[in-house]
């Protein structure tokens, strides 16, 4: 999707610190979870709010992690890496860029906004920039390049700036923005394709392989602080318990395939009885045909893939006792 065109803007800025179409506000430590909404929330801020409160389970599962660096325990490395790829891949991506397109169509309409607009534009700049200076590090930091207290302060100063920037737009932003907007507003900005919904990576119903081990985390919730003789025992039950969510992922995925499939179906087979009456049978015969393999093909994947995970799953927990086994050895 492509990012939305700045309006530029020679009029003064707003405060630092953070913007709203009415002026600056404090940032929390955390995101409101969803200021007092109006009788009718339009569906496209419904998924915007929602849509926050998915970036701020991932960087509180990120948060978790920094904390256990810099406290000097075992993590994840990985799961930290996706846990900033993905801020990069979705918000920077899709989320930030429909925001922006509404934050236009308000400084179309009420020109008084257009300088907060423009400043909220340049912190999703400042927020992209700043998220991909965030993943080089962590990358260096897994090649041993850099110390774990850069990977932390780096990490979160930007969590730090994500929940103040979301908390701006919650409490001050968006209800500014359903006060403005009408529902013929609302009605053609739907109709823009850039505003479309697009599937999440780690909470849409297809989670992408790379961000399968996220999407199992951000499920279950990260559980820490187990006292370190009990250790191997809750890393074997971790694992079992994250095989069920592989499985469960499957399934899902396997209901969400063969339903799109079966619509399908139904959809080309009235199409073609419309269009061809007289030989309809014969070309639902052969369409559903392609069909049904194109389904299989599908499944396949879904099944390669959770074989896949499975065997990530037992190799991760292989070498979490691994790392405790040599922790032991070094004492």
């Amino acid at each position: 999707m492509a990012a939305a065109k700045k309006k530029a803007s020679t009029k003064k800025q707003a405060p630092k610190g953070g913007a709203s179409l009415g002026g600056a506000a404090q940032g929390r430590a955390r995101p409101a979870t969803s200021p007092s909404k109006p009788r009718t929330e339009f569906p496209l801020m419904a998924a915007l709010r929602a849509e926050h409160r998915h970036m701020a389970s991932v960087m509180e599962l990120m948060g978790q992690q920094l904390d256990g660096i810099a406290a000097g325990d075992m993590v994840d490395t990985h799961m930290l890496y996706e846990s900033m790829d993905y801020m990069l891949s979705w918000p920077d991506r899709y989320h930030h860029p429909r925001e922006d397109l509404i934050y236009g169509r308000v400084a179309d309409i009420d020109p008084l906004a257009a300088d907060n607009v423009d400043s909220l534009q340049r912190e999703h700049d400042d927020m992209a920039a700043r998220g991909r200076e965030v993943l080089a590090i962590i990358e260096r930091w897994r090649d041993g390049k850099v110390s774990g207290t850069a990977v932390v302060k780096a990490g979160k100063d930007y969590i730090a700036r994500s929940y103040k920037h979301m908390n701006n737009e919650e409490e001050l932003v968006f209800p500014q923005i359903e006060s403005i907007l009408t529902v013929q507003d609302w009605r053609e900005l739907a109709e823009d394709d850039n505003l479309r919904p697009a599937s999440d990576p780690v909470f849409g119903p297809r989670v992408q392989r790379e961000f399968r081990n996220l999407a199992r985390k951000v499920r279950r919730g990260v559980r820490r602080g187990v006292e370190r003789g009990t250790m191997v025992e809750w890393i074997g039950l971790e694992a079992v318990l994250e095989s069920f969510e592989v499985m469960s992922m499957a399934y899902d995925s396997g209901k969400d395939i063969t339903g799109e499939h079966l619509r399908t179906a139904l959809d080309e087979s009235l199409s073609i009885l419309r269009e061809k009456p007289l030989t309809a049978p014969l070309h639902c015969v052969l369409n559903n045909t392609r069909l049904t393999f194109s389904w299989m093909g599908d499944l396949a994947d879904v099944s390669r893939d959770t074989m896949a995970d499975l065997v990530k799953v037992n190799q991760e927990r292989k070498d979490r006792v691994r790392l405790l086994d040599q922790e032991r050895t070094a004492r």
